[in-house]
């Protein structure tokens, strides 16, 4: 590390970066969270979230999350799907231990304290789908830093703060190698934060120099490129599939036949939210990789794939893909094309299944599926009804 560099490049950063206003931005989104945690998540009187405000509460911490514009100020591309945070929190909603576990993680300062919390919630969260505790840390580290800005550290990689400790010379890191998830966590965070204030100063807060650290100015001499996560300052129907999608299903009076349309997006998010009691989740598992869910948007040499599965029985990889707003000749051309590069590059030959989801189900997409082998079509129907509100007090 040549450290009289590194101030030189960080002072060259702090000429287009205003730190005192970056932090009150963080001061303010973190009483934001703050005040969603206390008195929606943890309030024995809210009965249940909506998603509207858990992805206002997203937007803060994900980078990737739906809604967000340029320069909305996020704590990373924490790299879980929306579908996903949503299931998380209303979890947290549903778990009181849950909740109460990762309430004491971000209010806990003291650093054995927090590695035997994380440690417990890890043991805990472990039979649950949820992305909360996946190797990388990325869940814990990114609420962790969300509760107090201004004491933790934003870069939310395990693997992007090994790389940094490592340029850096800090001495008195984890052991990446053979510590716990926990210990890495949160050694990792007060170390880095620790060699800041040394090299930089009091005087800056974490972020503002963990959003150097990302800045063209420096980012390709301590991080390659395709490691980790980047911080960026700068139902079952068993009746029928109406039942299962509840949330977005109503009958039509209005219109006299039911209004068939199709959101896709919302459809995707509901159906990871709601996996284990849906058809799907009964037969297929999501896919998880190092403890976190990564089916949703699952990215291929030749495309993000809406849904990827496993199914439970043959163990096949399972192409789920919702039919947007196109036709049935690229829906199917589609959905052969990620089952053909799985083949090739996942599953060694083996050979995959493909399941589209459509709001309409015709002769195109009927004679695009002849040939195909183990191809399914599932059906989804969003209707409308409109009830007139008659206030009882007149």
């Amino acid at each position: 590390m040549e450290k009289e560099k590194i101030l030189r490049q960080f002072q060259d950063f702090l000429v287009s970066y205003n730190a005192v206003q970056k932090d009150e931005i963080w001061q303010k989104q973190s009483n934001i969270f703050r005040t969603f945690w206390n008195q929606r998540v943890l309030n024995d009187q809210v009965k249940e979230l909506d998603d509207f405000e858990i992805d206002n509460v997203i937007r803060l911490i994900d980078y990737n999350s739906k809604g967000k514009k340029a320069g909305d100020e996020a704590v990373a591309k924490v790299m879980i799907p929306q579908g996903v945070w949503r299931k998380m929190f209303n979890q947290f909603k549903t778990d009181k231990k849950l909740a109460q576990l990762v309430d004491q993680i971000m209010g806990t300062f003291e650093q054995d304290k927090r590695i035997k919390l994380i440690d417990e919630l890890y043991k805990y969260n472990e039979p649950y789908r949820n992305s909360l505790t996946g190797q990388s840390g990325n869940a814990v580290n990114s609420f962790i830093f969300l509760w107090a800005p201004l004491k933790n550290i934003s870069i939310i990689s395990l693997k992007d703060r090994q790389k940094l400790i490592q340029f850096l010379d800090v001495q008195n890191g984890p052991n990446f190698e053979n510590d716990s998830t926990a210990k890495k966590i949160v050694e990792s965070n007060d170390s880095l934060a620790s060699s800041f204030a040394k090299i930089f100063g009091s005087q800056y807060s974490p972020r503002t120099i963990c959003s150097f650290f990302y800045s063209p100015l420096i980012k390709n001499e301590w991080r390659s490129e395709d490691i980790g996560e980047e911080t960026v300052p700068w139902g079952g129907w068993k009746k029928s599939p109406e039942e299962d999608f509840a949330p977005i299903i109503a009958e039509s009076s209005m219109l006299g036949d039911p209004a068939l349309f199709y959101m896709e997006s919302q459809l995707e998010d509901f159906l990871i939210e709601n996996w284990d009691k849906t058809e799907l989740g009964q037969k297929y598992d999501l896919i998880e990789e190092e403890g976190e869910v990564v089916s949703q948007q699952y990215r291929t040499g030749v495309g993000l794939i809406d849904i990827l599965a496993r199914d439970k029985k043959t163990k096949q990889l399972v192409v789920i893909e919702l039919k947007k707003n196109q036709t049935s000749d690229d829906t199917v051309g589609q959905l052969a094309r990620y089952m053909g590069w799985l083949e090739e590059n996942k599953t060694n030959g083996k050979l995959t299944k493909g399941i589209i989801i459509a709001a309409q189900y015709d002769q195109r997409l009927y004679y695009a599926l002849k040939k195909m082998q183990d191809a399914e079509v599932y059906l989804y129907r969003v209707d409308f009804k409109l009830t007139e509100f008659k206030d009882g007090s007149k």
